[in-house]
């Protein structure tokens, strides 16, 4: 069987976010466990707070946070391998 060369960015990206899903569902359920309560250790980054410009007649609101932690990683790691392997 011959395989796809070219695969559409899209469905990519749909496989990177759905993989942070889980890995973000995975992290929470594990929050309170004491053996592998490190895998939803959260580092934060982006901007805080939200930056404003306001021209009277309308406002723009521009900010953005990036939480990532090894269980967020460990579930993308693990849809891209598994895209991959498709």
């Amino acid at each position: 069987m011959a395989r796809r060369t070219h695969r559409a960015w899209g469905a990519l990206l749909f496989v990177v976010l759905l993989g942070g899903v889980v890995g973000h569902v995975l992290a929470e359920s594990v929050r309170n466990l004491p053996g592998v309560s490190v895998l939803a250790r959260t580092l934060e980054v982006g901007v805080q707070p939200a930056l404003r410009l306001d021209l009277a007649l309308f406002t723009f609101t521009f900010g953005f946070t990036l939480r990532l932690n090894l269980a967020i990683l460990l579930g993308v790691l693990i849809a891209l391998w598994v895209w991959r392997l498709v």
